[in-house]
């Protein structure tokens, strides 16, 4: 089975970057939620597993529209169950 986990969400300075407070910054918590769910998942043989943010920097799209765009572009061309 192939999943996708969608981190959500550009680092800090990049459009989309998600709202910050008291020192969190929810893209950071996005990125290393779908990076615990990834290893979990990829740990169990009958899983394959991809993540929209490889990296804490990766960068997708320069709008909302053009950032979810590549979200499913990636997703769709894998192509994740």
């Amino acid at each position: 089975i192939r999943i996708f986990i969608d981190q959500g969400h550009n680092p800090t300075g990049n459009h989309n970057a998600g709202a910050a407070a008291f020192g969190l910054h929810e893209e950071d918590i996005t990125y290393q939620v779908g990076a615990y769910l990834s290893d979990i998942l990829d740990s169990d043989y009958r899983f394959e597993v991809r993540t929209s943010r490889p990296t804490p920097t990766t960068v997708l799209g320069t709008t909302n529209a053009t950032s979810l765009r590549a979200r499913v572009d990636a997703a769709n061309s894998w192509p994740a169950d």
